[in-house]
């Protein structure tokens, strides 16, 4: 057991935090409203007596249920929130943007048809063109 906790431990300190690549994944997760949760909890538990008494009992417990959680205070008000969505609007728009430019050139199969559909009407202005 002294090995696999060692192992576990020297796995953790190795490995590195993730992150998303997509800037719009990273968004601000402060902003919580209520929120309801399944959980389900099992305990075990033996209990032998003490001295010279052998009054000891068993007692497994199960519990299944729903847990309401509602903050008490909150940092959004209904300001933050329209700017909050209007920026998310903004990053996926921008890295819609990143994604028809990188495969504006290439003939997309029926399995990327929703990017194919969004890329479409994309252009560069005439301007741009003229400046190369």
């Amino acid at each position: 057991m002294y090995k696999f906790i060692t192992f576990v431990m020297a796995f953790m300190l190795w490995t590195t935090v993730g992150h998303a690549r997509n800037d719009y994944l990273q968004s601000d997760q402060h902003c919580q409203g209520p929120t309801l949760e399944p959980y389900m909890e099992y305990s075990k538990q033996d209990n032998t007596g003490t001295g010279t008494s052998n009054s000891g009992y068993e007692d497994d417990r199960g519990t299944v249920g729903v847990r309401l959680r509602i903050p008490l205070t909150s940092t959004c008000s209904k300001e933050y929130r329209k700017v909050f969505n209007e920026n998310a609007l903004i990053r996926q728009q921008l890295e819609m943007l990143k994604m028809c430019s990188r495969y504006k050139n290439l003939v997309l199969p029926d399995q990327f048809s929703e990017l194919r559909d969004k890329c479409k009407g994309i252009e560069r202005k005439p301007e741009a063109d003229k400046k190369k």
